[in-house]
């Protein structure tokens, strides 16, 4: 089975262009508690920005971060002026370029024990999270359908 771009470079035309998806890794080691690797996290936003884009709330392109708590921590101090990690911070791009979010995997790691989920699903519902705020929606019914739609979308990408 083909996608939108074999299927156009097969018929000789242009594939409508997508929304740009970035992986960076910035996490000193910590890959191994990620559970999705980089072919698989690119899917998985690439469907969310199509989930966010079907309730009219299109997001240009998203580069995440892999990061660690600690650089997570200078993150939320200097961005948002509180101390310690947090699991997820979202920075919306200016108009029409893409958004970045940053993961902390030592967070997501330690979360998904507390929260007791798996660690790919708690990590599509941070991304989803992450994707609400790129949309530019802020806590509420409006964020948890988008949030919805965007997990729904990241699931069925990546067959789970």
């Amino acid at each position: 089975m083909r996608s939108e771009r074999g299927r156009a470079v097969a018929e000789g035309r242009r594939a409508r262009p997508g929304p740009r998806v970035a992986v960076m890794e910035r996490h000193g080691g910590a890959a191994w508690l990620c559970p999705l690797d980089r072919r698989e996290l690119k899917l998985a936003l690439a469907a969310m920005c199509a989930g966010a884009a079907a309730l009219g709330r299109p997001v240009a392109g998203v580069d995440l971060y892999l990061i660690t708590d600690e650089a997570m921590a200078r993150a939320n101090a200097q961005h948002l002026g509180c101390t310690g990690p947090t699991n997820v911070l979202s920075f919306p791009g200016a108009s029409g370029m893409a958004g970045a979010l940053l993961l902390s995997l030592d967070t997501l790691e330690r979360e998904c024990l507390l929260y007791g989920q798996q660690p790919v699903e708690h990590l599509l519902r941070l991304l989803a999270h992450g994707m609400g705020h790129l949309a530019g929606l802020d806590h509420g019914p409006e964020m948890d359908a988008l949030c919805a739609s965007c997990l729904e979308a990241a699931e069925a990408g990546l067959a789970l």
